[in-house]
């Protein structure tokens, strides 16, 4: 029972990600018409590659315990254990890059340019600019009462020549 335990445990952990790749890989190859050839094989080859290493992790997973009672001897196993480790290295890696190439395979750089309008003309025909036009200087609003740079005040007269408005009256005044 205890192995019936560590083998439902083994499958229940691995289980999300077989069932990701195989959907992933059913989506790739009934993807005929809406995929190129191209980036659809680079697809399936890296899901594939996933899939299998996925399935090894499996495999391993649940041999792993009857290693010990084969009595392979030390060196046998470390064998084993290095060539598993060394194709789940290579594996996922092969795999990952294989699926970002089906993304980016037969893409063109088309993307938008720089400017406020990504180069491209406007609607009404008319030449694209350059920069942005700068908006023109506007007037300078009136001083409000007792806040008079000139004036040699440093803070607003409306707090009692306070630098802070939640000082003390006379506590901090900036005015020698």
């Amino acid at each position: 029972m205890r192995e019936f335990g560590y083998l439902a445990t083994a499958v229940v952990f691995e289980a999300p990600s077989v069932l990701v790749l195989l959907v992933g890989l059913v989506l790739a190859a009934t993807a005929g018409g809406r995929l190129p050839r191209k980036p659809r094989l680079l697809a399936l080859s890296g899901l594939a590659v996933l899939l299998v290493s996925a399935l090894l992790s499996v495999a391993w997973t649940l041999l792993l315990p009857r290693t010990f009672s084969f009595d392979w001897g030390y060196s046998n196993f470390r064998f084993m254990n290095l060539a598993y480790g060394g194709v789940q290295a290579l594996a996922y890696p092969i795999g990952t890059g294989l699926l970002i190439a089906a993304v980016l395979v037969g893409r063109r750089a088309g993307g938008a340019e720089a400017g406020p309008f990504g180069g491209r003309p406007l609607a009404g025909g008319g030449p694209v600019p350059t920069t942005a036009p700068v908006p023109a200087a506007q007037p300078v609003p009136p001083a409000d009462p007792g806040w008079t740079v000139g004036g040699g005040a440093d803070v607003p007269a409306q707090w009692g020549g306070r630098s802070r408005p939640d000082a003390p009256t006379g506590a901090g005044t900036d005015q020698a």
